[in-house]
């Protein structure tokens, strides 16, 4: 079973208010940021072919990132389902390898870490730009 989770960014608002409202290179350079920001977070166990970080795509023009791991969804909601399918959630917990960092909804709890990184980065990006 093949499942995606989308993580959608708000940069058009943080694009706006630094003048590159229009810009998907811009957009897509946020997407790259908080992508890279993410991956400390992002669920993976023991094997390298579980983590899901080479198997996220950013949308052309920067407004999403597509993680197309199986079971991203259920590691980004972070619930243990059970039975046959389809499947439903116990309410426990999962636990992550690499626990705290590591778990479910990453790219909420990296922006609520890392925020001022993200921007700092964003506001670089404009400065080489020449704005």
């Amino acid at each position: 079973m093949k499942m995606q989770v989308n993580t959608h960014i708000d940069g058009a608002r943080i694009l706006r208010q630094r003048g590159l409202g229009g810009s998907h290179e811009a957009q897509r350079f946020l997407a790259e940021i908080v992508r890279d920001y993410s991956d400390p977070y992002i669920p993976m166990s023991a094997g390298a072919a579980a983590h899901m970080k080479g198997l996220v795509e950013i949308a052309p023009d920067g407004a999403y990132l597509q993680y197309r791991a199986p079971y991203a969804h259920y590691q980004y909601v972070g619930e243990v389902m059970a039975g046959r399918a389809p499947k439903h959630y116990t309410g426990k917990d999962l636990q992550y390898h690499g626990a705290p960092l590591r778990g479910k909804l990453w790219d909420k709890r990296m922006m609520a870490d890392r925020r001022k990184d993200v921007e700092a980065a964003m506001d670089a990006y404009i400065r080489r730009k020449g704005r």
